[in-house]
């Protein structure tokens, strides 16, 4: 019993050889501050990880800012060139101005000097910007707006149903696939829903009640407005993705109520009729954009412009009598869609960011729609109010315009031109 208790009594700690002891409380605490300090760093590089890439996109973002000013300084530089009375071959290279695209760094060609090289090199180097972009600008107007289905003016709404109409007989007659599984399909029960999407009233545009077609999107549709975006083209009733994507690049809701033959895509040009042969579009293409060919399409009024285009167009094709009602516009473009990418860094890190504006003219755009009105009032005998000036969108008292019937050149509004649409990617 005695031995028993001596060993309880036994502390191998009040001992003196603690060395194995000692060894074992170093190593664990060794472990733990190895542990600790792993745990650290590992959080200290997620960390940096995250915050460089916040970084690295906000220097891609305001990369992106900065082609955008750039791009609405080159469209107030033209809108600024547009309106001085220049000599007509000068006058037709303006469109250089916002047409090529532009990029930063700018491109170092092979065909330049040593010389030149290296000073665009110097420059580049010199800039304090470590990251790239690019802007394109293309021609927003001279697409088909959609909103004019909705138009007060009779024939902007006969028009541009007419030209969604051809869009999908086009495809039709080009397209096997197309034609083979929707060659049964009425399109203009389609064209409807969309006019159905902006109308005020409850009634169909194809007859009966419209609500019962809207009825599976829920309360509130339809909106009874126009279009805000292209994407809500989506939620009309008969709209697939294959109508949507052969629709989108075609239609716009920011057109200058008017086509313009001399910047509208192939594409746009077929569709304003279903007689219009390939071949003729691809000559009215080729001759815009060669001086020896003729050059741009001319004329300073709507009739005008449509003459000079008809001329080239209805070789080898079969127009309908309905061509002629097709507003033309041979002015300059005045509505743009803008859009730059900024990029910062390369390879799987590389970020980028995009930014997407459009630049209207809503003065210009009303003057249209208002010559339409004022036409189709004077053909259906009512005179124009008291007070209208002859020329749409003057003042008052404003004297008679050219006798070519032109709208008076109005002075160009100050600061940046109008941004009605912003997007950011």
């Amino acid at each position: 019993m005695s031995k028993f208790t001596e060993r309880l009594k036994y502390n191998p700690l009040t001992g003196h050889n603690r060395r194995g002891i000692a060894m074992i409380l170093a190593i664990t605490s060794l472990m733990f501050m190895v542990y600790i300090a792993t745990e650290v760093t590992k959080d200290s590089a997620v960390e940096y990880v995250v915050n460089s890439q916040e970084l690295n996109r906000l220097k891609a973002y305001y990369a992106a800012r900065n082609g955008m000013q750039i791009a609405l300084l080159r469209v107030k530089l033209y809108q600024q060139a547009a309106g001085l009375n220049l000599p007509p071959g000068l006058s037709d290279q303006l469109d250089l101005i916002w047409s090529f695209p532009f990029s930063w760094p700018l491109p170092i060609s092979a065909e330049l000097n040593s010389v030149d090289r290296e000073s665009m090199e110097e420059i580049s180097n010199e800039s304090l910007m470590d990251s790239s972009y690019t802007h394109t600008i293309q021609d927003e107007g001279s697409k088909i707006d959609m909103n004019d289905l909705a138009s007060p003016s009779k024939t902007l709404r006969e028009v541009t149903k007419k030209q969604l109409l051809n869009i999908f007989t086009q495809q039709i007659e080009t397209n096997e696939d197309f034609r083979a599984e929707y060659q049964n399909t009425n399109f203009e029960d389609l064209v409807n829903r969309i006019y159905d999407w902006m109308s005020d009233s409850n009634e169909s545009a194809g007859g009966g009640d419209k609500l019962s077609a809207f009825s599976q999107l829920g309360r509130g549709y339809p909106p009874n407005r126009g279009f805000r975006t292209i994407d809500e083209l989506r939620l009309v009733p008969g709209m697939t993705d294959v109508f949507y994507e052969l629709l989108a690049p075609r239609v716009t809701i920011y057109g200058m109520k008017a086509i313009n033959p001399n910047s509208a895509s192939k594409e746009v040009l077929l569709s304003l009729d279903s007689g219009l042969s390939v071949e003729a579009v691809d000559e009215a293409i080729a001759r815009r954009n060669d001086p020896d060919k003729g050059g741009p399409f001319r004329g300073k009024t709507s009739a005008e412009c449509l003459a000079d285009f008809k001329s080239t167009v209805e070789r080898g094709s079969r127009l309908a009598p309905e061509f002629d009602q097709i507003p033309m516009i041979c002015d300059k473009v005045i509505n743009f869609r803008i859009t730059s990418t900024g990029l910062y860094g390369a390879g799987k890190f590389a970020i980028q960011k995009t930014i997407t504006a459009v630049v209207l003219d809503i003065n210009k755009s009303a003057q249209q729609i208002k010559t339409f009105v004022d036409k189709e009032k004077e053909e259906a005998g009512e005179s124009p109010p008291p007070g209208t000036p002859a020329n749409p969108g003057a003042a008052p008292g404003t004297p008679p315009g050219p006798a070519s019937g032109a709208p008076a050149q109005e002075p160009l509004p100050k600061g940046p031109p109008r941004i009605v649409y912003w997007t950011e990617n």
